[in-house]
């Protein structure tokens, strides 16, 4: 193999799939990228055996075709490093990458391709596929992300569902204290696996997002037991999380007769403000509908207490529920929409925050 290119064409290939590698793996190829070159076009891929990403960049001259895998953590300083000059990139025997940069001049031992595990291939022919605006997908993400459980022994919540059933694609995460739904319209998909549902891991939710723009399409294909989603030139396959994901629509309650609309600026501010005076050990915030008013306050015995009134409007009676105040931040600081209603029932039942295409479901907290 014998390439040039410039610096900066490097670091785009390095930096789509480095934060897919772990450079402590216990099998030396998973520590390396996959460098393959062949008519202009440079592809890098790298894989922690759950989740692999490629990515092809065009503009490189490619005197030899060929492919060898680097140490990532190596190329990556080295790229950083670097005079913003046209790279010149050599494989020799055993694999040895030979590489220059005006006056620069490194050796680095790689190991064979061959070794490298193949990502699975697809059809984009594919009937199961899915089409979505770049844009959209990433907002559909970012209003379910937040509620996604960390906690590896509850593994089948540690995703984010996706289903495609009556015409909407619905994607659900839950981690058992709060559940965020979020719903579009979209052509219905063939195939049981989208009906039935299948859950994402949260580190491909993430790496997927970071690579999302405001502008193109995404592509998703179901591969039996895995997923591809393809963003341009750059295709991110994750393995999906097998279990069963629970009943969500069973957990979420109608709406009830203690029903007021709120102005998602105004009770994120005040949220924010009244929070100040809650503790790790006393994370609590009280909300009061009473006629035409919503207070919200905390108390705290070593600190103080803190309320704000909000005006609505409400006709029902009193009520009082008492919500963690990080599960309602973590809510308003990812939805776009400046309208929500908020639907009671009791103090000891679930609030049901909506906001059109949006429903977030919160357990309350006991109020001493």
């Amino acid at each position: 193999m014998n390439i040039k290119c410039r610096r900066s064409l490097l670091r785009e290939g390095i930096q789509k799939v480095s934060n897919v590698i772990n450079p402590r793996a216990t099998l030396p190829i998973l520590s390396n990228i996959l460098l393959e070159a062949e008519e202009g076009r440079l592809k890098f891929s790298g894989t922690d055996l759950e989740m692999g990403i490629s990515a092809s960049i065009e503009g490189a001259t490619v005197e030899e075709g060929g492919s060898v895998t680097i140490p990532a953590k190596k190329i990556s300083d080295i790229a950083r490093e670097l005079p913003d000059e046209e790279i010149t990139i050599s494989v020799k025997k055993n694999n040895i990458i030979q590489l220059e940069a005006g006056r620069v001049f490194y050796r680095i031992m790689g190991l064979p391709a061959d070794d490298f595990p193949q990502l699975p291939s697809f059809s984009t022919e594919n009937k199961e596929r899915l089409l979505l605006s770049q844009n959209e997908l990433k907002a559909l993400l970012t209003m379910t992300a937040f509620a996604v459980s960390n906690e590896e022994s509850r593994y089948v919540l540690n995703g984010i569902l996706f289903v495609v059933k009556d015409g909407k694609l619905k994607l659900v995460a839950t981690d058992g204290r709060r559940l965020a739904l979020v719903e579009k319209e979209t052509e219905e998909a063939e195939g049981n696996l989208w009906r039935k549902g299948v859950i994402l891991p949260i580190k491909a939710v993430r790496e997927l997002n970071r690579l999302l723009g405001e502008e193109g399409e995404v592509q998703i294909y179901l591969i039996e037991n895995q997923i591809a989603f393809v963003v341009g030139r750059t295709t991110i396959i994750s393995r999906l999380i097998e279990g069963d994901f629970p009943d969500y629509e069973q957990v979420i309650p109608s709406e009830s007769n203690k029903l007021v609309e709120l102005s998602k600026e105004e009770i994120f501010a005040a949220t924010r403000r009244v929070s100040l005076l809650s503790s790790p050990t006393s994370s609590l915030i009280k909300i009061n509908l009473s006629k035409n008013k919503m207070l919200i306050s905390s108390e705290t015995p070593d600190l103080g207490e803190a309320k704000e009134e909000i005006g609505v409007e409400y006709q029902g009676e009193e009520i009082t529920i008492g919500f963690n105040p990080h599960y309602l931040l973590d809510m308003f600081r990812s939805i776009p929409f400046e309208k929500l209603t908020l639907s009671l029932e009791e103090s000891e039942k679930p609030g049901v925050f909506r906001a059109e295409s949006f429903t977030y479901v919160l357990m309350p907290m006991q109020i001493e």
